[in-house]
């Protein structure tokens, strides 16, 4: 199996190889030759890094090879798995949190990506006039951002209902839709925002009030956005993952969201395996 301990050890070994060769070098330009233990010292760097050579060589084919049976076998096992279903994928909108990896791998299951975006953390319920234009639909709640999760959840959830939340608050500039039409309903969650390296607390509620009725409710990352999503959602006793943007991370989307072994999985601490196993058909 490939080891990626293995080919950095092999890359810093031929760096360390590289620069001692330089050294002895500069011993050759000051000195003016080498004396036997310098000349054996050369020869062996020299029959090392051609080895190391060769061996590199061989590790790059074996990834290629590994990287190419991997992605077509997550292709073929996701494909269909979330067909027909709508997934809501929350955002920030930041580059690195994976939107388009998380939108492509349900695309590629078969499903539909209900993204909604962030203009501000807390759906902007910290500014007063967008908290005002919330309380305008919901009432005067005692917790509006309970109220409002749980109000967004019954918009998003359900087929052919009215959407007066959803609709205030895009109006008001504070998130952005995609993806949600009249007929489709987001049966299933994803949250990925995060402002500032902290992930959002009311989509992390949002989320979270999915799973309590019972709907498949994830946190998620990419190895690059270190936002903390995945280890705040496990927190909560939700499902998460931090491999988002691999072919381990989209089986483990599709995986954990067809009834796969839940639990947080990926590189972090924390997390019980790097990917689920593969849930009988």
């Amino acid at each position: 199996m490939y080891n990626w301990r293995y080919h950095i050890a092999s890359l810093v070994a031929v760096f360390l190889a590289l620069a001692l060769g330089l050294v002895l070098g500069g011993l050759v330009v000051r000195q003016g030759g080498f004396d036997s233990q310098q000349q054996a010292i050369v020869s062996g760097l020299q029959k090392d890094f051609a080895k190391l050579k060769r061996e590199n060589t061989a590790l790059r084919s074996t990834l290629g090879l590994e990287s190419a049976y991997s992605t077509q076998m997550t292709a073929a096992w996701t494909a269909n798995r979330l067909k027909g279903r709508g997934v809501l994928v929350i955002t920030s909108g930041a580059k690195n949190e994976g939107v388009s990896a998380a939108s492509d791998a349900i695309k590629q299951a078969g499903g539909s990506a209900v993204v909604v975006t962030l203009s501000k953390p807390a759906f902007g319920l910290d500014d007063s006039a967008t908290a005002g234009v919330a309380r305008s639909v919901v009432g005067s709640a005692t917790d509006l951002k309970t109220t409002v999760a749980s109000t967004l959840v019954s918009e998003w959830s359900q087929p052919d209902v009215p959407r007066p939340l959803t609709d205030a608050l895009v109006k008001a500039g504070a998130i952005s839709v995609s993806g949600l039409t009249a007929s489709q309903a987001a049966t299933q969650a994803v949250d990925l925002a995060a402002f500032g390296g902290t992930p959002d607390g009311l989509a992390l509620d949002v989320v979270q009030n999915y799973a309590s009725q019972g709907m498949y409710a994830l946190g998620a990352e990419t190895p690059a956005s270190n936002t903390g999503v995945a280890a705040a959602a496990a927190a909560r006793k939700l499902s998460a993952f931090d491999t988002l943007g691999s072919n381990a991370g989209d089986f483990t989307l599709v995986a954990l969201f067809s009834g796969g072994q839940q639990g947080f999985y990926g590189t972090g601490t924390g997390a019980i395996a790097q990917f689920p196993p593969v849930p009988t058909p």
